[in-house]
């Protein structure tokens, strides 16, 4: 896991700027720091202040008088191969190729032994030199061989090219502006910023959507008007000598869904590919932990996990509080104390630790944080580091392709009416109402949304949310903005959409989180190929009797405690927020007058809401989501 950037400029790229990405980028990899620079006739490798000490024979890249038009820039978190041979830019085949590699491709030994027996031989052991062999073999096709996570750039010195590529989901983060002569691209927005010819500017467009909906208009999209997020599941290959951009797609979650062809023993099928997945995110050369909310999808990773690493010890994370209708770290307790190998750890998340922490925490996420509930993974993550636990297995991205959250509960009832299965719609309804949540009438009226039309659901919106009333008058006239489709009308199709909002999102809070602690986190329910099987699966293995999820839980079954497998009050990464609002409402009231708002957002408004207590739990999230919008808006300005 690490940070990488490049810069390419015709008129010549300036080597302080490099520098000082990489300053910017440092808490991604604190471990070494690498250069490359290229100009039309050579290319150069050199050190920086952070580098390996073993590698000081490099030349220092602000004693050299190399004149570049093209950078690349590492920062390395060193997780396989800790070793001087994983040093990054890495360079192959007499310097043509190079690469900058962020994330960890897992089944990385596997094709290593592909390519060893097609005459390739390997200088380290990392999964670097793996990724930059098989480009070397088959070209930008290579992604579709890797199981893993990936934000990566390699580049080609004879042929001027670069190819820019990003992991299936986007789990890894990867940025880019353009303009005329002048591109650039880094791991973090942050990193883009301080450099003279990016333009800073907001999109009053993708800012108003997020105000009133948040989310934007289209998924992948920042708040940035120039600055791009590079799309999951693609490649982008960049012409240096005209900066013509070729992007293709190599996996979409638009395409069809491939039937399965063995449809017997479905559950045998799914632990077997959840096994091998936790397998394969085990591989790293230090100690690896985990998240743990006490929920199923942690539960089941420190599960397979624990059973795996066998007489080895696993240390696990968990946020707790005093205040127990929001706690639910007995759970997790449980887990743990079900586990001979396993060694849990507790931290407690309070308002005041939060005050002190947010504008930390929004400069870290580089954009605004959609509630309080990402502080408790922020506070996760600071424990995790102080035990000095480099890498964590995280459950991301199990109820987007499971199909966890109250809106499915509600399509699957929506889908027995439309074919008339009146009988089972009743039967569901019962259980679910029993099992799941006592409000199943209000996961169908959530759901039963998204077939509205446009204008209707944004009339229901602007009575029942405070999102509209954030913004003026005369700015929502301007914008007309369109309800952005993050919601199917079938089961299948809100999963996937939930994978491209929500759980992008969430992916994003996820490894800046992790990141801003130096602390690498993997998401083994994102391995592709068991996304592929469970998006596959008929409807009824994922929701039946009134269970959500209930391939896993049936793989769980006899292995963790009843209390877990068959929990019917999962919370999630929660806080106490109307608590905390109304410890910190004078400094929230004092901050908020004091602080510059983007020109569209109705200050007068928020300082209403200040003074406002709230039993709905949706609109006080969307307090703290324009009050975050405002902190980094005054944070962004300070570029």
């Amino acid at each position: 896991m690490c940070g990488i950037a490049g810069i390419y400029d015709k008129n010549g790229a300036t080597k302080a700027d490099a520098v000082l990405m990489s300053r910017i980028l440092q808490h991604r990899g604190p471990d070494d720091e690498g250069f490359l620079l290229a100009n039309e006739d050579a290319i150069k490798t050199f050190r920086g202040n952070d580098t390996i000490k073993s590698l000081s024979n490099i030349e220092h890249i602000e004693e050299s008088d190399f004149q570049a038009n093209f950078i690349l820039l590492h920062r390395r978190l060193s997780i396989i191969d800790v070793s001087a041979n994983g040093h990054q830019p890495m360079c192959a085949e007499n310097e043509n190729f190079s690469i900058v590699f962020n994330g960890e491709i897992y089944n990385y030994k596997e094709i290593r032994s592909v390519l060893q027996q097609k005459g390739y031989v390997f200088q380290s052991e990392s999964d670097t030199e793996v990724v930059l062999n098989a480009f070397i073999e088959w070209g930008a096709a290579c992604v579709n061989q890797f199981v893993g996570m990936w934000a990566f750039a390699i580049y080609q010195h004879k042929e001027k090219k670069l190819l820019l590529s990003r992991d299936r989901f986007g789990i890894k983060p990867i940025y880019l502006y353009h303009q005329n002569d002048f591109f650039v691209f880094a791991s973090e927005i942050k990193a883009l910023l301080p450099l003279a010819k990016v333009d800073k500017s907001i999109s009053d467009e993708s800012l108003g959507s997020y105000l009133a909906y948040g989310t934007t208009h289209q998924p992948y999209q920042n708040l940035y008007k120039n600055i791009i997020d590079l799309e999951p599941g693609c490649n982008y290959e960049i012409d240096l000598s005209d900066l013509s951009i070729k992007k293709q797609n190599y996996f979409s979650l638009d395409t069809v869904v491939e039937p399965l062809t063995n449809t017997q023993n479905l559950t045998q099928q799914f632990e077997e590919l959840f096994n091998d997945s936790i397998a394969l995110h085990l591989r790293s050369d230090v100690e690896i932990g985990s998240c743990l909310s006490g929920g199923l999808d942690s539960s089941a990773i420190v599960h397979y996990a624990s059973q795996q690493l066998g007489d080895k010890k696993m240390q696990t994370f968990t946020a707790a509080y005093k205040n127990k209708i929001v706690d639910e770290s007995n759970y997790a307790q449980l887990v743990a104390n079900s586990l001979q190998n396993v060694t849990d750890h507790y931290t407690y998340p309070n308002a005041a630790t939060f005050l002190k922490d947010l504008d930390k925490i929004i400069y870290h996420q580089d954009l605004p944080i959609g509630s309080t509930s990402i502080f408790a993974q922020w506070e996760v993550m600071k424990c995790a580091n102080q035990h000095q636990v480099k890498v964590l297995l995280d459950g991301q991205g199990a109820d987007e392709i499971l199909g966890g959250y109250y809106n499915f509960a509600g399509l699957q009832l929506i889908e027995l009416l439309k074919r008339m299965k009146f009988i089972q719609f009743f039967k569901q309804y019962y259980l679910l109402r029993k099992n799941f949540t006592p409000a199943v009438k209000m996961a169908v009226l959530r759901a039963a949304y998204y077939y509205l039309p446009e204008k209707l659901q944004q009339k229901l919106r602007a009575t029942e949310r405070h999102s509209y009333a954030f913004i003026k008058e005369t700015s929502l006239k301007d914008l007309s903005l369109e309800v952005p489709k993050r919601g199917g009308k079938t089961f299948s199709k809100h999963s996937d959409l939930s994978m491209q909002f929500g759980m992008y999102e969430l992916l994003r809070y996820e490894d800046r989180n992790s990141m801003a602690f130096s602390i690498e986190s993997r998401v083994p329910f994102l391995d592709h190929r068991l996304v592929n099987f469970i998006r596959a699966l008929p409807t009824n293995e994922k929701i039946n009797g009134g269970w959500t999820k209930l391939i896993l839980r049936k793989i769980l079954d006899n292995k963790l405690p009843h209390e877990i497998v068959w929990r019917k009050d999962k919370k999630g990464f929660i806080t106490p927020q109307q608590e905390w609002k109304n410890e910190m409402m004078d400094t929230l009231t004092k901050e908020l007058k004091e602080l510059k708002t983007p020109d569209i957002v109705d200050r007068d408004y928020l300082l209403e809401l200040c003074n406002q207590d709230f039993s709905n739990a949706t609109h006080l999230s969307e307090f703290w989501r324009v009050y975050s919008v405002v902190k980094w808006y005054n944070n962004a300005n300070t570029h």
